[in-house]
């Protein structure tokens, strides 16, 4: 044998360690590199990649560093003084009502909360409160509870402390869900599920005219995709949720909408084969299979979409009702993100607030939301909607609560009994 020959030869341990690192380690390796950077692209790139950021560990650090909120916040408890002065009147509020009745519904929903104790479930709906009644009273006349506001913030959560996801959703609720905490919902949602059948008429007109047919234009059966960010519909907190988590706070906001568009466009066939009623559409709608959705090739399917129709194409080739539909401080047309522009020089933390759009733009806030909250879903709508059970756990019968006026359990009756004698 050849001296130089290196046949046999075991191979030095550090080369070892680099070839049996397995896909899941190489990528905390590029996303623990890329976030050392300060890299936002890499990043974004990393969230659509298998695993995303893999781990809750390493989510804690990502999450904060791409909602532009300094690590050192994640011990800054001070926030925890807007509860204070909390007395039983804020609490026996209606707004505050609803929240309550929602947290004590919660820490049911995903496969991690199956085997938990009882101690540690009331544990966690305690913080949950905490976290958004602080932050509803940090932005008085701005922010007001909306359904599927707990489902998001209880992912944030299950990342961090009750400090860090404090900071966290704080943030998000002003630069991300702007259009359902400061808006109606004629005026925020509804708006944003007209922009998400314009994606659909874009990227698959087939599946556009067989939802048209069957009276689902309007998109109702999507109302908890995009309120709660999948958060209420998918049922698995890791491999799902914080998966599409990874994706939507890397992207730009419509990102959502185009991870609702790849959901429906993977069950093209069932669509199109659906009979062009509404009530079956929505029907066979509530039966998908999200329990099997692998996360990883839903982003695939987004991304590609994404990329096929991307979102500033989108806005700007909007028909123009839906456009003036859209509130003028939406998330929609603020991005990127002002932490995102000069790595901080110009949005320093304490005045990140200031620049969020609902600050710049003014917003009308709870009283908004209430004079023109009944115009949310007609009669017959609503009857789909909570009859075949979209909204489990009495969701849809609080969000009615809060949107809808108490003549509508009359009439929704009225044009039940019709249907239900038809058939």
């Amino acid at each position: 044998m050849a001296p130089h020959s290196t046949k046999g030869r075991r191979r030095p341990q550090h080369a070892q360690g680099r070839t049996s690192q397995t896909p899941e380690q190489e990528q905390v390796r590029a996303v623990q590199a890329a976030l050392a950077a300060r890299d936002f692209a890499a990043l974004q790139e990393l969230a659509f990649s298998r695993f995303g950021f893999c781990s809750c560990e390493l989510r804690r650090a990502v999450w904060q560093f791409l909602l532009g909120v300094n690590p050192e916040k994640g011990i800054d408890s001070s926030w925890r003084k807007l509860l204070a002065d909390v007395d039983q009147d804020v609490l026996d509020g209606k707004e505050a009502r609803v929240m309550q009745a929602d947290v004590q519904r919660s820490v049911y929903t995903w496969d991690v909360h199956s085997g938990i104790r009882k101690s540690a479930r009331s544990q966690k709906r305690e913080q949950l409160l905490d976290v958004m009644l602080a932050i509803l009273r940090q932005h008085p006349g701005k922010l007001s509870y909306f359904q599927g506001f707990h489902d998001i913030a209880l992912v944030f959560l299950e990342v961090g402390t009750p400090s860090q996801a404090f900071h966290m959703v704080e943030r998000l609720a002003l630069f991300h869900l702007s259009d359902q905490l400061c808006c109606p919902f004629d005026k925020g949602l509804i708006p944003l599920l007209g922009l998400l059948f314009c994606l659909l008429e874009r990227v698959d007109a087939a599946v556009a005219t067989a939802l048209r047919e069957a009276d689902c234009a309007e998109l109702h059966f999507a109302v908890p995709w995009v309120l709660t960010w999948f958060a209420h519909s998918l049922p698995r907190l890791h491999e799902q949720v914080m998966r599409l988590f990874d994706c939507l706070l890397a992207s730009h906001p419509a990102m959502l909408l185009y991870f609702a568009a790849a959901l429906l466009l993977h069950h093209r066939d069932t669509i199109l084969t659906t009979e062009r009623e509404m009530p079956e559409m929505v029907s066979a709608l509530q039966k998908l299979p999200l329990g099997s959705l692998d996360a990883d090739d839903w982003a695939s399917k987004a991304r590609q979409l994404a990329k096929q129709v991307p979102p500033e194409e989108l806005l700007r080739r909007l028909p123009p009702a839906v456009r003036l539909a859209l509130p003028s401080t939406s998330p929609l047309f603020h991005f990127p993100h002002p932490w995102m522009v000069s790595a901080g020089k110009a949005s320093a933390e304490k005045d990140l607030s200031a620049l969020a759009p609902i600050y710049r733009g003014g917003s009308s806030g709870l009283a908004v939301r209430r004079s023109y909250g009944g115009a949310l879903l007609d009669d017959r709508s609503w009857g789909l909607l909570l009859v075949g059970g979209l909204f489990s756990s009495g969701f849809g019968l609080a969000l009615r609560t809060l949107c809808l006026p108490g003549t509508l359990t009359g009439s929704l009756w009225r044009w039940l009994g019709p249907r239900k004698a038809k058939k």
